[in-house]
C-alpha cells in the first residue's frame, strides 16, 4: 500500500465536527457569502499576521489580480508596463499580470536559496519596471531586505506572493508585511488551506485596502451589512468574494497554524540532520528566517528514478513543478529565453512528505531509503 503524498481528509479530521456545526447555521441563515464568517477570518488573519488590514477574496490568483488593478488604478502603473516575476515561480503568479494588461520580465533565482535573486534583479529594471512580485517559495521568505533597498531605490512597488508562507518570517516579520501588498492563496493544499478555492490579500495601507474592497465586489461602493448595499459602482470592479464555508474552516485551522508550522519544521529538520546520500542537494535555511516548510524540496540526480523507488517501497512523493513557466506552451514566446537555474530547479525538485499523517516512523524509512539509493 502507497502512502499518499496528501491526506486532506486526515488533515481537516479534527474540525469537522465544528465545521458541520457551523455549516448548518449558514444554511439556515441563509447567508452564504462575504458574511459574518468571512469579515470573522479577516479579523484574525490580521491578528495573526501582524498586518493593519486583510481582504478576503476567491483565490490566490485574484489577489494577484486586484493587486495589480488597484497600482494601475492609482496609476503606479499602465498598459504594457512590466512586472518582475520570479521564474521558477508557479504559472499562477505571472497569469494574473498578462491579465491585467501588463508585461511579465522573469527573474532568476538563487541557485541556493531557490528565491527570486536580488543579484538577478538589478540587471533586469528599467524604466518600464513599474511592480516586483517576490515569490516565497516552499515556505521560505526570500532575502527581502536586499529587494526592498532595490525597489524603493526605483520607487518600484512590491507585491509578494505569500500563497506557500502562511506565518513564515524573516527577521522577526511575517510575510504579506514587506513589501507594500501580500497576496495569499488558501487552497486546501496549503499550510492554510480552506475547502476549495479562496484566498487573502494583506496590506498595512488603509487607501489600498479600500480600493481592494471594492474591486473584489464589482467596484461596489463599500459597505459592512448587505443591508447598507447601495448598489452604487465607482470602479469597474471584479467579482472575487470568499464563501462564508471556507471561512468557517479557515477560522479554525488558523488556530493551529501556529502549531502545525511547527510540526512540518520539526519533520524538515529531521530530514536535514538525517539525509546523507552526497548525491542529492538538501535546502538551506537563511540566517535570521524561519520557514514554514509548505514543501520539502531536494534536488536530486534521476528525481524520476528516486521517485518511482520510493513509492515501490510505500511512499508517494511530488515533483513541484516539472515544467517551468518559460518552457510552458502558453508561454511559447519565451521558449528561446535561457534561465538555466529556473530548469535546473525544475528538471531536479522532488517534494519528500511532511504532512501531518506522516510519523517519525515513516521519515525514518523515508531517510533510510533515501541515504542506501545508488543513483548509478
Amino acid at each position: 500500500m502507497i502512502k499518499k503524498f496528501y491526506d486532506l481528509g486526515h488533515l481537516n479530521k479534527p474540525y469537522k465536527k465544528n465545521f458541520i456545526k457551523n455549516t448548518k447555521k449558514i444554511f439556515d441563515d441563509g447567508f452564504y457569502i462575504s458574511g459574518d464568517f468571512v469579515r470573522k477570518f479577516e479579523k484574525n488573519f490580521s491578528k495573526f499576521n501582524k498586518s493593519k488590514y486583510s481582504i478576503a477574496v476567491g483565490n490566490g490568483y485574484d489577489a494577484i489580480r486586484l493587486s495589480l488593478e488597484l497600482f494601475k488604478y492609482i496609476k503606479v502603473c499602465k498598459q504594457n508596463d512590466e512586472v518582475i516575476v520570479p521564474s521558477n515561480s508557479y504559472i499562477a503568479t505571472i497569469l494574473p499580470v498578462n491579465a491585467a494588461g501588463l508585461k511579465p520580465v522573469f527573474v532568476e533565482p538563487e541557485k541556493k536559496g531557490l528565491n527570486l535573486d536580488p543579484m538577478e534583479l538589478k540587471k533586469k529594471i528599467n524604466k518600464k519596471t513599474k511592480i516586483v512580485i517576490v515569490t516565497h517559495l516552499y515556505g521560505h521568505v526570500a532575502q527581502m531586505d536586499e529587494i526592498l533597498k532595490i525597489t524603493k531605490k526605483h520607487n518600484i512597488k512590491v507585491i509578494e506572493d505569500c500563497s506557500q508562507a502562511h506565518g513564515a518570517s524573516y527577521e522577526n516579520k511575517y510575510s504579506g508585511n514587506f513589501g507594500d501588498i501580500g497576496c495569499f492563496s488558501l487552497f486546501p493544499s496549503k499550510n492554510l488551506g480552506a475547502i476549495g478555492d479562496a484566498g487573502i490579500i494583506t496590506t498595512n495601507n488603509k487607501n489600498y485596502e479600500k480600493i481592494l474592497r471594492s474591486l473584489r465586489n464589482y467596484g461596489e461602493e463599500n459597505f459592512t451589512n448587505y443591508g447598507d448595499r447601495k448598489y452604487k459602482n465607482i470602479l469597474k470592479g471584479f467579482n472575487s468574494r470568499m464563501s462564508e464555508l471556507d471561512a468557517v474552516l479557515l477560522n479554525l485551522k488558523l488556530r493551529d497554524l501556529k502549531k502545525n508550522n511547527l510540526d512540518k519544521s520539526k519533520k524538515a529538520n529531521f530530514y536535514l540532520k538525517n539525509i546523507k546520500n552526497k548525491l542529492i542537494e538538501l535546502p538551506i535555511i537563511k540566517k535570521n528566517s524561519r520557514p514554514v516548510w509548505h514543501q520539502f524540496l531536494i534536488l536530486a540526480k534521476d528525481r524520476n528514478k528516486l521517485k518511482k523507488y520510493l513509492k515501490h517501497n510505500g511512499y508517494e512523493t511530488k515533483i513541484v513543478y516539472p515544467i517551468p513557466p518559460h518552457r510552458q506552451i502558453a508561454y511559447k514566446e519565451m521558449k528561446d529565453k535561457n534561465y538555466p537555474i529556473t530548469d535546473y530547479i525544475h528538471n531536479k525538485n522532488l517534494c519528500l512528505p511532511i504532512e501531518s499523517h506522516f510519523n517519525y516512523g515513516d521519515l525514518k524509512k523515508i531517510v533510510n531509503l533515501i541515504n542506501k539509493f545508488d543513483f548509478k
